[in-house]
């Protein structure tokens, strides 16, 4: 009884379906002649975008700018650490032992 049901159901949902899609499909296209369009002013639409993108990319050059100038300090202020702290490590010792010693 179930299985019929919903054999049943499923047969008038596709009846349905078919029955509004082609009332659909029967109508016409009519061009509508003389309707109010609404118009967008492109020009200041397109000059806004790229007014931002071009500040945009400004800001991020700016911003990688600093970053690499307080990096170069930072290097820098690195490079004084070590010569106060005693030079260099020596060649020898670094490097995974290749240093000279026997190998």
């Amino acid at each position: 009884m179930k299985i019929r049901a919903v054999i049943t159901g499923a047969v008038t949902a596709i009846l349905v379906s078919a029955a509004t899609t082609a009332g659909a499909l029967a109508q016409e296209f009519v061009k509508v002649e003389n309707a109010a369009r609404e118009q967008l002013p492109a020009p200041k639409f397109v000059g806004a975008a790229y007014a931002f993108i071009w500040l945009a990319i400004l800001g991020y050059v700016v911003f990688v700018a600093r970053n690499i100038a307080k990096t170069r300090t930072e290097i820098e202020d690195l490079k004084r650490r070590i010569e106060r702290a005693g030079g260099p490590p020596s060649a020898g010792a670094g490097a995974g032992g290749r240093g000279g010693g026997a190998g």
